[in-house]
């Protein structure tokens, strides 16, 4: 349901996942001993491919985009156009403000105290975490550009480190509901499923992934959903991702813009 029918789309992901698979044959190691240099923290270069959200939010299914324009709809109602536009913006800058807190605590650095202050508004949402955070250690990537070369598309992953001794691609997401399951996170799966495949075959990375971590955090301070995905669900959600990736190839064949 949440990813619309695949039945029709079926030759197209049987013959990507035969030519492009998730893992690299071409690197040996799944998991190398982390270096002493520091995680790596590639920029990325905006434009050169299509981003992994790019193409999600260009295929995304109709019921899907259904329930996001009802709830859009229902929130103008409620605060009104210029307050929704606010609401996002408080949203979007709370997420980045997350996410750049997460980095000081993973990096191990000591911030300003000015920034620190800036922080101040993520302290629910990092406590929210504090318990996955616990078992995260041998960082190899933070806030790292990464691009599939042979499918030309490409992202910034949040972090690659080991959860509890596994290598992950780790994707930290904020919400203001409830997100137990796996499904009620919708297409995060897919995201990180395209970031792994990213990752194994980027010349930049001398290392190999085929487990995620999806963890959702809490703006009140409870207990974030980590949400565990192995490698045989990794793979299921890579076949996925590349028909959505084909899907998007095809609109931009029909004239859709990017």
């Amino acid at each position: 349901m949440l990813y619309g029918p695949i039945s029709k789309h079926k030759h197209v992901g049987n013959e990507a996942e035969s030519y492009v698979p998730l893992m690299n044959p071409a690197k040996n190691s799944l998991l190398r001993k982390p270096s002493q240099t520091p995680p790596l923290q590639i920029d990325l270069q905006k434009g050169k491919m299509a981003s992994v959200t790019t193409v999600l939010q260009q295929t995304m299914p109709l019921d899907q985009a259904f329930f996001l324009e009802r709830w859009k709809q229902q929130m103008i109602l409620e605060l009104g156009q210029e307050g929704f536009a606010e609401y996002t913006k408080q949203i979007f800058q709370q997420g980045k403000l997350f996410h750049a807190a997460l980095e000081a605590l993973l990096l191990a650095e000591e911030q300003p105290v000015k920034e620190q202050e800036d922080y101040s508004s993520s302290s629910g949402y990092l406590a929210s975490v504090q318990h996955v955070l616990q078992d995260v250690s041998g960082v190899r990537a933070i806030e790292s550009a990464i691009q599939h070369e042979a499918l030309q598309y490409q992202g910034l992953v949040d972090c690659v480190a080991e959860y509890r001794g596994t290598l992950c691609v780790i994707d930290w997401k904020t919400s203001g509901k409830p997100k137990p399951l796996l499904r009620n996170t919708f297409d995060n799966p897919l995201q990180i499923a395209a970031y792994v495949g990213a990752i194994n075959h980027d010349a930049n990375y001398d290392f190999q992934v085929d487990c995620g971590l999806l963890v959702v955090a809490y703006k009140d301070g409870s207990p974030a959903h980590a949400h565990y995905i192995d490698s045989g669900l990794c793979s299921q959600y890579w076949k996925k991702w590349l028909l959505r990736l084909e899907e998007f190839r095809e609109k931009r064949k029909d004239g859709g813009t990017v």
